[in-house]
């Protein structure tokens, strides 16, 4: 999956409509908060991780 910067057009009852950003058929995520944070936490932890450059 990837970001899409979308346009939002009428909203009401828990429903939005995506005007741009996306095509008809195109599977979509919702709802990724937790993925989100995870991918943050892993990258944190790899950055830990990474030897720093050595200084002369």
């Amino acid at each position: 999956f990837e970001p899409r910067d979308v346009k939002v057009g009428m909203r009401g009852e828990g429903m939005a409509e995506i005007t741009q950003g996306i095509t008809e058929g195109e599977k979509v995520v919702v709802s990724a908060n937790f993925l989100i944070d995870a991918e943050s936490n892993l990258k944190a932890a790899l950055s830990a991780l990474t030897p720093a450059e050595a200084q002369p």
